[in-house]
């Protein structure tokens, strides 16, 4: 029914099925896509006007404690597209369970603000090895030069992995240039 259709008539098709914020939170392996497939087009068909109240629906989704992993994955992917800061704060304690991390820091290198950057910093503590690792590399990836001083002490602290100290040294040379 979304072939050809223009953004408005997604948008009326869209508000006239189930309601697609309860039913993602269910999403797993092997399940129609076909839903996911709809929320992301009406995402991505949003007006940057739009954004917030998409991403407080997002957020409502994370927050459910129904949520699977998968409608997890998918739900901050998209927030990668529209987060603001205002979900900094459902997504900072994804970044401290290894689990979670990855796809939590994907999404804070591209929100926008010092609430993104900060929650990056604070997690450096509570993650080891390839976890760490890669959000070092988000940390360099924003350009965040308020992490140089933990980088630089990551990196010269032998009780890291070598992988977590060379991923500190390469982005403190980064950061640094």
């Amino acid at each position: 029914p979304l072939k050809g259709a223009n953004s408005s008539q997604r948008n009326a098709w869209f508000k006239a099925c189930p309601d697609r914020w309860k039913v993602i939170v269910t999403l797993d392996w092997g399940d129609d896509r076909s839903l996911a497939t709809e929320l992301e087009t009406v995402i991505l068909d949003a007006d940057a006007a739009q954004w917030p109240s998409l991403e407080k629906k997002l957020v409502g989704v994370l927050e459910n404690p129904e949520c699977t992993d998968v409608a997890r994955d998918f739900v901050v992917r998209m927030l990668r597209m529209i987060g603001s800061p205002a979900c900094v704060g459902t997504l900072k304690p994804m970044l401290s369970d290894p689990k979670k991390a990855d796809v939590a820091r994907y999404a804070l290198e591209s929100i926008a603000g010092e609430e993104a950057s900060a929650a990056l910093r604070d997690a450096l503590g509570s993650l080891k090895g390839a976890p760490k690792a890669g959000l070092i590399g988000s940390l360099a990836v924003r350009g965040d030069k308020k992490a140089l001083p933990a980088l630089k002490a990551i990196a010269a602290d032998a009780a890291e992995s070598a992988e977590v100290r060379e991923a500190a040294q390469r982005a403190a040379t980064a950061l640094s240039a």
